[in-house]
């Protein structure tokens, strides 16, 4: 409660007496003291000060006027006039003033000097700060406590439910699914209409290094913004907690996985430390391959799965990271083409373009092997869900990390790359033309809307640039394998190589 005139009135060690009607009328609220002998006092008051004076500056009847509507207007919380000392009470003019501009205006002895109103003004406006203060980190206090004592983020809804008095409570992700509501029972906004809260409601960003991952919302407006922003900020601290370990849990698994799919273990030391995660191999097991475009370290902060880390739960699935991909390990019983869908829209958060591959089933380490490059190879496809095809020997030496395949195709495609560039021609198009149609030149020159001349003419050009005699089988194969190399590291162009 602040300190008002009323309060001043009624210490009686003051002395003061009111002398309009308005002293003890509407919120009278004093934030603080001035005292003051100035012409125009008004430039430096701020509103709600009390105004002491004697009226030591002589002013006629209409500058009082003047002034008394002035602090009205502005207003101030009471002029406090000074006897004694310039006048033995106060003019009748200055009391008529006030009485008509609606100013509360009070009157002081000489014997209680101005620095001793000020002390007990003061000393009372500090001690409520005080008790707000307190009040306000005792309850932050309680926050916290619900937050980190087992209650989680239901204690939390629950004692801010509590102490702010608008309404239910609920964290929303930014898509509008309520991960978390208090009262249990109550209703929120259909998230198809894109509204978090109600017009009426208040809704304060849950971030995590600088980006919003979810919503605090109250369903009637909070004046106690203070406390939103802090049980935000605390949400956001414990999420990015929660995530810290979770990202443990998956780097670690992620380690093993690598392990197990480049055979730096044994596949008995496999089957052990994959059961220490509770997977079976004995069990048929797809596997989801989602990878991102851009800064991998987002997938390590960001709470892409914030649910489970609101119910203070580990992965649902075995998920694993691996530089800048996500690994799911799908058992049978569950699906996985769902459960590709669903990491796709986790990790819309990180990256909207998101690539995702999904295996067949399999059994045993050599099935996880398999399903792994399998998936990779479908994430290649392009951004969305993408069911992969069979693992072809072409699709597993592409998505093996350990070998320079890229660098490699390269290489020998340099100089029909260097000459397309320089001289504006179509080489390595003509190649992966002729290649995909099984080097059958009225095909190709047909593909290519080629006279049959000009396409002999650029085959013969591409032998004599390479290096390479495309009538020998091993030739082809080697041109076939580098074009593929260069179209899966994204330098392919259009059309696929099918076949040499």
């Amino acid at each position: 409660m602040s300190v008002t005139v009323s309060d001043l009135l009624d210490e009686s060690a003051l002395g003061l007496r009111a002398l309009t009607r308005h002293c003890r009328t509407g919120d009278r609220s004093i934030s603080w003291v001035s005292t003051t002998e100035l012409p125009d006092p008004l430039p430096f008051l701020r509103g709600g000060e009390l105004v002491l004076s004697t009226g030591m500056l002589e002013r006629k009847d209409a500058e009082w006027h003047r002034l008394a509507h002035r602090l009205a207007e502005l207003p101030v919380a009471a002029l406090c006039f000074g006897t004694g000392l310039v006048h033995r009470s106060v003019p009748h003019a200055v009391v008529e003033a006030a009485e008509e501009a609606g100013l509360a205006l009070v009157s002081s002895p000489v014997e209680v000097p101005f620095v001793q109103i000020s002390h007990w003004v003061a000393e009372r406006i500090f001690a409520e700060r005080y008790d707000a203060v307190r009040a306000a980190v005792t309850l932050q206090d309680e926050l916290v406590r619900e937050l980190t004592s087992g209650h989680g983020f239901r204690g939390l809804l629950r004692r801010l439910h509590r102490q702010l008095g608008a309404g239910a409570l609920a964290v929303v992700d930014p898509a509008g699914l309520v991960l978390s509501r208090f009262p249990a029972s109550s209703a929120w906004p259909d998230a198809t209409q894109g509204r978090l809260v109600d017009e009426a409601g208040t809704a304060v960003p849950v971030s995590v290094a600088d980006v919003p991952v979810a919503w605090l919302c109250t369903r009637r407006p909070a004046e106690q913004r203070e406390l939103l922003s802090f049980a935000t900020s605390i949400l956001g601290l414990e999420v990015a907690r929660h995530q810290a370990v979770l990202t443990g849990r998956r780097e670690l698994l992620g380690q093993l996985l690598e392990d197990v799919v480049h055979r730096t273990v044994s596949e008995g030391e496999a089957r052990r430390r994959l059961s220490s995660y509770g997977i079976s191999t004995e069990a048929h097991h797809a596997v989801v391959v989602a990878r991102i475009v851009g800064d991998p370290d987002r997938l390590r902060t960001l709470p892409w799965t914030l649910r489970p880390l609101l119910e203070r739960e580990g992965d649902r699935l075995p998920t694993a990271l691996i530089d800048d991909t996500v690994t799911v390990l799908v058992p049978e019983g569950a699906d996985a083409e769902a459960s590709a869908h669903m990491v796709a829209r986790h990790l819309a958060m990180v990256d909207r373009h998101v690539h995702v591959g999904v295996s067949e089933a399999r059994r045993g380490v050599p099935g996880l092997r398999t399903g792994y490059f399998e998936a990779r190879q479908g994430a290649q496809a392009g951004p969305g869900v993408h069911r992969a095809s069979p693992l072809s020997i072409t699709g597993l030496l592409m998505g093996n990390l350990e070998l320079p395949l890229h660098d490699l195709g390269r290489a020998v495609l340099a100089p029909l790359l260097r000459y397309d560039e320089e001289h504006h021609a179509e080489l390595t198009a003509t190649l992966r033309t002729y290649l995909a149609h099984d080097c059958a030149p009225a095909a190709t020159a047909e593909a290519l809307t080629l006279h049959r001349n000009s396409l002999r003419y650029r085959l013969r050009l591409v032998e004599q640039l390479t290096g390479r005699d495309l009538g020998r089988l091993a030739n082809r194969m080697e041109l076939w394998l580098a074009l593929s190399a260069l179209e899966a590291g994204g330098e392919g162009g259009a059309g696929a190589v099918s076949g040499p």
